[in-house]
C-alpha cells in the first residue's frame, strides 16, 4: 500500500502574489529572523524562501502554515483578510 501525498496549490494573481510576497517579506523582518534563517527552520534553501519574497514563487497551503508557525503569524497576516 502506497500513501499519496498531495499539496494544495492556492492560484493567485500578479497582483495578490505580490501582496503575499510583500507581506512574507514583512513577516519575515517582524519576526527578527532573516531569510537564512527561515530557510533553516522551514528545512528550505534560501533559494525557495527568496523565490516567495519576491513573488517568483508563492507557498503551498501546508508550507504556508509552516511558514505562519515559524514567524508566528497567521494566515491573514499574509494572505489578508479571508
Amino acid at each position: 500500500m502506497s500513501i499519496l501525498h498531495l499539496d494544495i496549490v492556492v492560484v493567485f494573481y500578479v497582483d495578490e502574489r505580490d501582496f503575499v510576497a510583500k507581506n512574507i517579506k514583512l513577516m519575515i523582518k517582524s519576526s527578527g529572523k532573516n531569510q537564512a534563517q527561515v530557510a533553516r527552520e522551514m528545512a528550505m534553501t534560501e533559494a525557495n524562501i527568496s523565490d516567495y519574497v519576491n513573488g517568483r514563487a508563492v507557498p503551498t497551503i501546508f508550507t504556508l502554515k509552516k511558514l505562519c508557525q515559524i514567524l508566528d503569524c497567521t494566515y491573514e497576516d499574509i494572505l489578508g483578510p479571508l
